[in-house]
């Protein structure tokens, strides 16, 4: 018969603190040896600390330098890296193209809920049918033929933002363009979501409330996202009876009030409207299919707010950043700058979009800018399907997650000749690999929904800074350091400023 020893149920809280300490870590080593030499996932290349934890690729997120981390790796390692437990950084285009096709949607990652911090938008929603119920819900509302009776709002915006910044040249003055370019996207994309926009051409300034608790959000998701159990010291935090504190983490209730009340007006507009000539917005007619019983697809008032704040998020930064690098690109190559002042002369001034769409060389820059200075090339985290997926040379279990990596597949070598070299050219006789390495809104199941809006805007930005502008360089603080990239999220020059000013005399 065993016998105890009765001391064993009196431990000290030494020996307790001791004991809890050697299992924790026996538990972390045989995890560990089961990630390297065990895990469905263990025989794709990568860090071997990558593979038992997620430290490394949280601090490169937070710090900024997540895509160019991934970049080097993959060119370590390969088109396939482990970046984590149960995360592959891909950059193969057919298996880019396998995750992303339609006929076998590989759903996004939890990832984009942490994200979120609260909002459930189209962009942030992880199943696949949700989404397209919400997609389908818009309508024609993000459509080229929907656009274009947004175009006056859009060329107004940005019209008035080219002629202060060229106002201020004439002054002799330094001129931020990034900033003018940020208060035309924001009023653009608050007018054309809300039915009014924030006044910030008008008065000048980003001083609106709305926009620092984008900014506090937009924080509080990338901590939810990377810090695992934020969500409960949020918890926590939120309840501390600090202004700044109650300020910072109470910027989603602030955010919906203001979309509640902004989308309450402009429904009591619509429904008002007894002739049809509501003012264009992304919303008008979803506010009218509210009442409509032969709507198939409808979009309730909560889900138009989390859409509108979405739009604020997503529809601002991204064009204001790639449409200042494309400026900066075309200052820094006078022979390209000439070509397009050329292509542009004949309009006499007239950009609407149906002509600038026409010009052939302005379609090759901004291609290769989206190629090479696109701030939407950030990783694209997606779930194996259940039953797993043969990609590539290796096998991946239903539940493991997939990141196309764009930033990477942007500069393969095995796509583009002289991958890092900015040439518009090589877009006059693309080849299918080419075409294939190139995904600057994303996969086809999933793709940009403002895209056609961002080429709208891209395009006048530049065919107004071009014309109206013609006697801007750079200033000597926009250095090429200053516009190197950082990544939070999206990509943006590290200056977080591009400054020109006219030529001196």
């Amino acid at each position: 018969m065993l016998k105890f020893d009765s001391n064993f149920f009196h431990l000290t809280n030494d020996q307790i603190a001791a004991s809890a300490g050697v299992a924790t870590v026996g538990y972390f080593v045989l995890s560990c040896i089961y990630q390297l030499y065990f895990s469905p996932l263990s025989k794709i290349p990568g860090p071997w600390y990558t593979s038992v934890s997620r430290i490394w690729l949280a601090t490169v997120t937070l710090t900024g330098k997540k895509v160019f981390a991934l970049h080097t790796l993959h060119q370590k390692y390969g088109p396939f890296v482990r970046i984590s437990p149960v995360e592959v950084a891909v950059a193969d285009p057919e298996t880019v193209k396998k995750i992303h096709s339609p006929a076998d949607p590989f759903a996004k990652t939890e990832w984009y809920k942490r994200l979120g911090a609260g909002i459930h938008a189209a962009f942030l929603i992880t199943g696949n049918e949700e989404h397209k119920q919400r997609r389908r819900a818009y309508g024609n509302a993000w459509s080229n033929s929907n656009l274009i009776k947004l175009e006056p709002v859009i060329r107004r915006h940005i019209d008035t933002a080219t002629m202060k910044i060229k106002r201020d040249l004439e002054r002799g003055r330094v001129v931020d363009v990034m900033k003018w370019f940020h208060f035309a996207t924001v009023d653009t994309i608050s007018e054309i979501s809300f039915g009014k926009d924030f006044e910030m051409l008008k008065n000048e300034s980003a001083d609106h409330p709305f926009l620092a608790d984008l900014i506090n959000i937009q924080a509080i998701g990338g901590m939810r996202s990377e810090i695992s159990g934020f969500e409960y010291i949020q918890a926590v935090l939120q309840w501390i009876p600090l202004p700044p504190l109650r300020r910072f983490f109470g910027c989603q209730k602030s955010l919906f009030e203001y979309s509640d009340r902004a989308l309450s007006e402009l429904k009591r507009e619509v429904m008002n409207c007894k002739n049809g000539e509501t003012r264009p917005t992304l919303f008008t007619q979803i506010i009218d299919n509210i009442n409509n019983p032969d709507a198939k697809y409808r979009m309730t008032l909560e889900e138009m707010r989390h859409e509108a704040v979405l739009n604020l998020i997503a529809g601002t930064d991204n064009v204001t950043y790639t449409a200042s690098w494309t400026i900066w690109v075309l200052y820094k190559h006078p022979e390209m700058r000439r070509k397009l002042e050329q292509e542009l002369k004949p309009l006499n001034g007239d950009h609407r979009d149906d002509k600038l769409q026409k010009l052939p060389y302005l379609a090759l820059v901004i291609k290769e800018i989206l190629r090479l200075y696109n701030a939407l090339a950030f990783p694209t985290p997606r779930v194996v399907p259940k039953g797993g997926r043969l990609l590539g040379p290796y096998f991946f279990p239903g539940g493991s997650e997939v990141t196309p990596t764009p930033y990477t597949l942007h500069r393969s070598p095995q796509a583009f000749e002289d991958p890092l070299i900015f040439n518009p050219d090589r877009w006059l006789n693309p080849t299918k690999e080419m075409e294939a390495a190139m995904i600057p809104w994303g996969g086809p199941t999933r793709s940009c929904i403002g895209q056609h809006l961002a080429m709208i805007q891209m395009r006048l930005f530049v065919a107004n800074m071009i014309t109206m502008c013609p006697n801007a360089v750079l200033a000597p603080t926009c250095t090429d350091e200053s516009m190197e990239a950082e990544n939070f999220f999206n990509l943006r020059p590290k200056g977080h400023k591009f400054e020109v000013q006219n030529k001196r005399k």
